[in-house]
């Protein structure tokens, strides 16, 4: 029998994978639905919308997830700048509004060195450190360190490394104010440092490190590339999503040409990649769907939304604080008051070791007006609680020392102790 020629078993085909679905864009209503809940929650901290909003990202899809999600950082960057806006405002006004002095009695400012004034000094900054200074409120406890310094060295000679004659000059930045304690901290600082005490504020030209260091909240800041709403929300989100978002980093959308693919490349569409992504224009990466979920194409945002992202709420206009510091100096007091105000301290401030400022011959001879700059370069600055301090040129008027009985147990300190 005629033996029957073998033929090779026809190969089957590879199952053809499933098209990507193409998402629905979101609708312009509902972006300006989920606007006006976002501003509800942050301008007028209403509770409801805070809820809704939260809701609404937590069931979008995740291919919807960036507009709304970008949307929202818009609208929080622009009420901390209204924030920012509106302290800086108030601090500056409140600033050129106080006088060196102008905050006390009448009878008080007719006599500054009268014992009404220096009673009146001691009582308002006593009350303002009975207020703020405590061991729970951390935050303003650098501020009273470097309060305390300033006062303990002006009353030291300038040969223990001390200011002696001199005032000195404590440059801080306007952030210690502002965000130290909130605003009853930041109005009532001023009071008693410029108003009360006598302090003379200059702004000067050095740049704030806070600017550098902290996130300018400006009106239209970009979304960052990894969006975590943990913050500023009512209701917690999915940590498993948001955990999955953050270790997805993103990556673009842009429809490339089809090209020869090697095995080992890691874009080429296998059937266990059902990751999606969002665009790249957004800055954000959505959580990855399950195994089993078909993958889905990513989609930008419409173009007809984009003024959505691109303008300010209405009526809010900000500009950026100007952030540079501040010299202040030490008022025009005697040593004796000096004394008694130290007296006001807690024990956890006047405790701390006090540096001195380094003597040298040129520190001990008068200053001279036509090397005040060269001077100047060359002070000697030193770091107590906020900010930095150094011998200014303002000299103290006379009796800054005291009586003779004040001398004489300074002298005795100097000896003794």
């Amino acid at each position: 029998m005629r033996g029957r020629k073998n033929t090779p078993p026809v190969p089957s085909r590879p199952p053809k994978h499933s098209r990507s679905v193409t998402p629905s864009r979101p609708m312009r209503s509902e972006l300006e639905e989920f606007a006006d809940r976002c501003r509800a929650w942050y301008y007028q901290q209403d509770d409801d919308a805070g809820r809704l909003m939260t809701q609404t990202l937590a069931t979008l899809p995740p291919s919807q997830r960036a507009p709304f999600a970008r949307l929202q950082a818009s609208i929080r960057s622009a009420y901390h700048a209204s924030v920012n806006a509106r302290r800086d405002a108030e601090f500056k006004a409140h600033l050129s509004a106080t006088k060196p002095g102008g905050s006390l009695m009448p009878h008080s400012r007719a006599d500054p060195k009268g014992p009404l004034a220096k009673k009146e000094r001691y009582d308002r900054l006593d009350r303002f450190i009975r207020t703020w200074c405590t061991m729970g409120m951390p935050g303003t406890k650098p501020f009273f360190q470097g309060l305390w310094a300033v006062m303990r060295l002006q009353v030291i000679p300038q040969d223990l490394g001390g200011a002696g004659p001199y005032r000195i000059e404590w440059e801080i930045d306007d952030a210690v104010f502002k965000e130290s304690g909130g605003k009853e901290f930041m109005l009532e600082a001023i009071d008693v440092l410029k108003g009360v005490l006598g302090f003379e504020d200059t702004a000067t030209l050095s740049r704030s490190p806070s600017t550098n260091s902290s996130v300018q909240y400006t009106a239209f800041t970009p979304l960052s590339p990894i969006h975590s709403r943990s913050q500023s929300q009512p209701l917690p989100s999915d940590s498993s999503a948001s955990a999955r978002a953050q270790k997805t980093p993103p990556i673009s959308s842009r429809t490339q040409t089809k090209r020869q693919r090697a095995p080992s490349d890691p874009f080429l569409d296998t059937p266990g990649l059902s990751s999606s992504y969002s665009s790249a224009n957004t800055g954000l990466s959505t959580s990855s769907s399950s195994a089993a979920d078909e993958p889905i194409t990513p989609t930008t945002p419409n173009t007809e939304l984009d003024d959505l992202f691109a303008r300010a709420p209405p009526g809010r206009d900000f500009c950026d604080p100007d952030g540079y510091m501040r010299t202040w100096t030490a008022p025009d007091l005697s040593n004796p008051e000096f004394l008694s105000l130290l007296t006001l301290f807690p024990s956890f401030v006047a405790r701390n070791p006090l540096p001195r400022f380094p003597v040298t011959r040129l520190s001990l001879r008068p200053a001279d007006i036509e090397e005040g700059e060269a001077m100047e370069t060359e002070r000697n600055e030193i770091k107590v609680g906020t900010g930095t301090m150094w011998l200014g040129n303002k000299r103290r008027t006379d009796g800054w020392q005291g009586n003779w009985w004040t001398r004489f147990k300074l002298w005795l300190a100097r000896v003794f102790c």
